[in-house]
């Protein structure tokens, strides 16, 4: 979707530099195709590890301290995009009631959010998985801290390529 969005920006420009006209709602487009693939996207982001984590306070304690708060953090984090989805459904009916649509191409926004709801419904979905294999593993953590070297040797790279 989004190599679409780039070649569609691409032929706007062109069609904006020969002939003074470009495609019709390329904004809109670019807008709504983002939100949507953001939102489709985070919980593979949360489950394959992919989002840059800065752990500066976690990297200070011990091993089985730092997954307790890890549990912790993500529980809270659980209920706040749990009411966050609750409001954005709420919005669902809320769009449809009033008819509301995009000022150039007329797209029904409840459409959009719908989508996003279900985006941040996996993405709930993935901080439960989260949440409960860090329960599970929680009795095979060992207690102690590892070194530079120790860290490095544990953490496997993925590569998709």
């Amino acid at each position: 979707m989004l190599i679409l969005v780039a070649i569609t920006v691409c032929i706007h420009i062109i069609l904006r530099i020969f002939f003074n006209s470009g495609v019709k709602g390329v904004y809109e487009i670019v807008q709504y195709v983002v939100l949507v693939v953001v939102s489709l996207t985070l919980a593979e982001n949360e489950l394959t590890g992919g989002s840059v984590v800065v752990s500066f306070i976690i990297d200070r304690m011990k091993p089985r301290v730092s997954n307790v708060f890890s549990i912790v953090m993500y529980s809270i984090t659980i209920v706040g995009l749990a009411v966050v989805f609750y409001f954005q459904l709420g919005m669902i009916t809320q769009k449809y009631r009033l008819g509301a649509i995009s000022s150039v191409l007329g797209f029904p926004h409840w459409i959009l959010v719908l989508l996003i709801c279900v985006g941040l419904f996996f993405f709930i979905l993935a901080f439960i998985v989260r949440v409960y294999n860090m329960i599970a593993g929680h009795k095979d953590i060992k207690n102690v801290k590892l070194n530079l070297e120790e860290k490095a040797a544990a953490t496997q790279i993925h590569s998709e390529f």
